[in-house]
């Protein structure tokens, strides 16, 4: 890798590691989902840092270039984001499901408990 390269990627990859944290300080992100976005900024300067690991596993998973392994990398850890993602909106699903079959149950009370009263007073 070239000097420069390392320079930029290195500085890329600790600004992403940086941010992530900064969000999390604003509670712009929550904590939870912030893992996996530390592992790539971690991972990216792993990769940077120890440049011989990426050549050493395109060589053991039969890739030809450098690039072919970090697109493959990156290609998993979309598919990582995705099942993340997935999971939230699946528990998110589930808990609106209860909230809205609970309001009904409460709406339902507040009305069986208000036309009583209704009846009572113009009655």
């Amino acid at each position: 890798m070239l000097p420069r390269q390392l320079i930029v990627s290195i500085i890329l990859s600790t600004m992403l590691l940086i941010l992530v944290i900064r969000l999390v300080q604003k509670q712009r992100l929550d904590i939870a989902y912030c893992w996996l976005w530390l592992a790539i900024g971690l991972a990216s300067l792993v990769v940077v840092i120890k440049y011989e690991w990426l050549t050493k596993l395109s060589e053991i998973i039969g890739s030809l270039t450098n690039t072919t392994t970090l697109f493959l990398l990156g290609f998993f850890v979309v598919l990582m984001m995705c099942l993340q993602f997935s999971l939230v909106i699946s528990s998110q699903r589930r808990q609106i499901k209860k909230l809205c079959q609970q309001m009904a149950i409460l709406t339902a009370e507040l009305q069986k408990n208000k036309h009583p009263s209704n009846k009572d007073n113009h009655g």
